[in-house]
């Protein structure tokens, strides 16, 4: 599961994959912003870290841990967004 060791770690894995995926929602709107898988992971990884449950099989699947150096990495749900193409005028 992906565990991140504190605030830094986390923004920087969001940065990298969340905010360049498209199920990362931000309507920009005041409302928030995020996707379910972020919000499991931010409520559920400390409590579960050293659990056999199937809720942490879960959250391992979803974002795996690299266990040679314990990073997390690409998220399985990750869809990269597509950039636009620039236009000249």
């Amino acid at each position: 599961m992906g565990y991140f060791s504190n605030g830094t770690e986390g923004m920087s894995y969001q940065e990298e994959f969340c905010a360049n995926c498209k199920n990362w929602i931000d309507k920009k709107d005041g409302r928030g912003f995020g996707c379910p898988i972020w919000d499991l992971h931010f409520l559920y990884s400390y409590k579960l870290c050293n659990s056999k449950s199937n809720a942490k099989k879960m959250l391992d699947f979803l974002i795996p841990m690299n266990k040679k150096d314990c990073c997390a990495l690409k998220c399985s749900m990750f869809l990269r967004k597509r950039k636009l193409k620039e236009t000249k005028e």
